[in-house]
This record gives structure tokens, C-alpha cells and sequence, in this order.
């Protein structure tokens, strides 16, 4: 790990290297641009079509969907212990997203008046679910979950061809969040074109969740639009912002829990006062890093964009992160809950025994998170997420007029004559 003053041209050459946008490659949007088509003109033809080809499985469209008893007999095959965890893990998201649901509001006025807004959840969603080392139980709860709780009637789960039989825990994660009704076997960006736009067999949705590659992230953008995508996820990211009275062995371990996530882009940073703290991370992250999942992958990220940045003070410390914004912080400080008040981040952990990885699994809150420094103006998925939100303006005479001339005075000021007239009209002739 390289080690850099806050403030210095090295920290900001290396702040201004770091991943802060998933924008694809040209060739990957033309690719994408070309699925999406096909899946539009052709539906279901292209599906089986783009799945022999791209995922070598070939399948009659009546077997692109999944039955709920095959799903219910896939889960069976898992760990049991592991079903046992994810069961204890939905009860805890759950209770935890519950407390989301917004109930809207009514205002009546003294004319008689009404003005509310009215909470509603999406008719539709569809969850993709990655197939191969990217396909986790854990993020199917994380996206399936909040869903369920706003309330949507259908949620439509597509996922590549071999994911469920290859991992029995995400057909277990599927059955535990109850949305094993509508599951598909297509990935890829066939997929998304599918639930933007419906085919004979995949119905369309209103809103498109969950973690994909590059070609399903080029998807996404594509249909937006036409259907509302989540946001972009980026590599993983974490900071923990410490002082001397951290633990080095305790830092280092989350540090690499994060480089280990196998895209070989993962940002990870110590920020600390103390520089003592940071060569001894940094010898630890040294010999630590081998016994990782994705080793040769944390390698690369380690040595891409992870750094340690000194800084003079905690004040300095809370400024660095918040320069990052990042997925992840961790507030090892003395005196943690004051210090993580000021932190701008997707998720912030606080105190030596809140390691991200409690958030990655369950404790409650959502683990799907803003990269890039999007935690500056984007949130955690929400049951928030999946609702819509709609004002009703109820106005009775006396209300209309009390109001009629700051409309006509404005319309006017802006040119729209026929916003003042359809205002003014209903009072011509008094």
C-alpha cells in the first residue's frame, strides 16, 4: 500500500485515479445497443437465440421460465446452515426496511381545500441476479426484500441458465424472500431488454434492480426510460478513518475483506493520524493478502488504488473520507459516534466492533450501496426505491380563488396566456 499526505500532489493524483464512473467501453454499448434490439423486435426468439449463444445453453421458450416446485426442489440441495443464516438474515432486513414505508399526507385548507400526496408501490420489478462467482444469496435479499415490504405485488427475477443449479444458495435465497413465482433462466443484457419491454413468456416491469456486468450495466442505461434502472455499482470501496487506539491487525482484516471482492478495481484506503498505525497496516495487509478469496485480483487492486493517507488531525481525517464519499467507512477513533456524524458515505460502521462485513450480511440495513463517490447525492436501496409518489389537488371555488391571482400574475410573467385563461375562465361572467 503506498503511503500519501492529505493535501499533497500525490494524494490528489491518487484520489484523481480512483474508479469514479462504470461508463463502458464504446464496443460494450454497441453490443448492447444490438441485444437490446434484437430482444425488442424479436422477444422470446431472441432470448433462446442470444442464451444458446452466449451462455452455450440452448432452451425452448418454454423452459426460459422456473417453475416454483423446481426452485423449491434446487433449495433443498443447499446447506442446510446456510438456509438456516439467510432465513435469520430476511427476518433482520426485513424488520430493518420496514421501518421505510412512507404513508404520505393529507393538508386540508381552511377553504375546504385538500393538497396530499399519495404513497403508492410500483405494479412491477424485476431483480437480475448474476450468475457464476458473481451470483450471492445475500444480494438477492438485499434487492428482493425491500421490494416485498413496499408492497409490489410481482417481481420478476431473471438470472443466467446454469445459476441456479451451480448454486443451490441463491434458488434458497429466492425461495427465503418469497419471490420464487416468476423466475426466468436468461442473463445478460437479454435479460434487461427482456424486462424493459416484455416478451411473450418474461412480462415487463416497471423498475430494473441488481448487480450485473458490464454488458447488463450498458443494458440498463439503455432502457432507461422506457423503465427506471437502479444505480450503477461500481468496485468495492471502503475507508476507515483511525487513530492510535486502533487495532492494525483489526483494520488490516477490513481492508482486505474489501480488496478480495475479485474485480481487481476495489478502493481501499486507511486514513489516520498516526503514521505508526499505517506502516503496521500496511506490513499486515503484505502478508495477509495471500489468504484471501481472489488473491492475484486483491494484488492488483492493493496496488492500483489502495493508499494510506496521513493527515494531521481528525478534522483533516473526516475531510479526506468525505473527498471519497465512499461505499464503505469504518470509524475506528476514539469517541467513533462523535467523528461519524460528519461522515459522507453509503454506509457508515462505527467502533472497532462494526466491521462492514455485518453490513454485507444482515444485520439489518441494505448492503447495496453508491460507488464512485455517489454517496455524495445518492442513497442505499430503500423500500423507497420501489414506491411512487404522486401529489392530489383536490381545490374547492373558494380555494381557486384565493389563489387565482399570484397564477394568472406568474403564467403571465412567463408567456403562457393560456395557463391565466384556464384559470380566469371559470370566474368569467361574475
Amino acid at each position: 500500500m503506498r503511503t500519501v499526505t492529505h493535501g499533497s500532489a500525490a494524494w490528489k493524483r491518487w484520489l484523481a485515479g480512483l474508479p469514479r464512473s462504470s461508463t463502458p467501453r464504446p464496443q460494450v454499448t454497441r453490443a448492447a445497443e444490438e441485444i437490446v434490439r434484437a430482444v425488442r423486435r424479436e422477444g422470446d426468439a431472441a432470448l433462446v437465440r442470444l442464451t444458446a449463444r452466449f451462455d452455450g445453453v440452448r432452451l425452448a421458450p418454454g423452459r426460459l421460465r422456473v417453475p416454483p416446485q423446481e426452485i423449491e426442489a434446487l433449495a433443498r440441495r443447499a446447506d442446510p446452515r446456510v438456509v438456516f443464516a439467510l432465513r435469520t438474515m430476511a427476518r433482520r432486513i426485513h424488520a430493518f426496511h420496514r421501518r421505510q414505508l412512507g404513508r404520505g399526507f393529507g393538508q386540508r385548507l381552511a377553504d375546504g381545500s385538500m393538497l396530499a400526496e399519495v404513497v403508492s408501490p410500483l405494479a412491477a420489478a424485476g431483480l437480475y441476479v448474476p450468475g457464476g462467482a458473481g451470483a450471492y444469496p445475500s444480494s438477492v435479499l438485499m434487492n428482493a426484500i425491500p421490494a416485498r415490504v413496499a408492497g409490489v405485488p410481482r417481481l420478476v427475477v431473471v438470472t443466467p441458465p446454469r445459476t441456479l443449479e451451480a448454486n443451490p444458495a441463491v434458488a434458497a435465497a429466492i425461495l427465503v424472500a418469497g419471490v420464487q413465482q416468476h423466475v426466468f433462466r436468461v442473463g445478460g443484457a437479454q435479460a434487461v431488454a427482456a424486462l424493459a419491454f416484455g416478451t411473450r413468456t418474461v412480462p415487463a416491469v416497471d423498475k430494473i434492480v441488481g448487480p450485473g456486468n458490464a454488458y447488463v450495466a450498458a443494458a440498463k442505461r439503455i432502457v432507461r426510460g422506457q423503465v427506471e434502472i437502479d444505480g450503477e455499482a461500481g468496485p468495492s470501496e471502503v475507508a476507515v478513518l483511525a487513530d492510535a487506539s486502533a487495532d492494525p491487525g483489526w483494520v488490516a482484516a477490513d481492508l482486505l475483506a474489501q480488496a478480495e471482492h475479485g474485480s481487481g478495481d476495489e478502493t481501499v484506503v486507511l486514513v489516520t493520524t498516526s503514521r505508526e498505525l499505517g506502516l503496521e497496516v500496511a506490513r499486515l495487509v503484505a502478508d495477509g493478502v495471500g489468504f484471501v478469496a481472489n488473491a492475484a485480483r486483491a494484488r492488483r487492486a492493493l496496488a492500483r488504488h489502495a493508499a494510506i493517507v496521513l493527515v494531521k488531525s481528525l478534522e483533516e481525517g473526516v475531510g479526506a473520507v468525505n473527498a471519497l464519499a465512499p461505499e464503505h467507512v469504518e470509524v475506528m477513533t476514539k469517541g467513533p459516534s462523535r467523528v461519524a456524524r460528519r461522515i459522507v458515505a453509503g454506509a457508515v460502521f462505527v467502533g472497532p466492533y462494526a466491521p462492514v462485513a455485518v453490513g454485507d450480511y444482515g444485520v439489518g440495513p441494505n448492503h447495496v450501496l453508491p460507488t464512485g463517490g455517489g454517496a455524495r447525492f445518492a442513497s442505499p436501496l430503500s423500500v423507497r426505491d420501489f414506491q411512487r409518489r404522486q401529489s392530489v389537488v383536490t381545490m374547492t371555488r373558494e380555494g381557486l380563488a384565493r389563489v387565482a391571482e399570484d397564477v394568472v400574475r406568474v403564467a403571465a410573467a412567463e408567456g403562457f396566456r393560456g395557463h391565466a385563461q384556464s384559470v380566469l375562465t371559470r370566474f368569467e361572467g361574475e
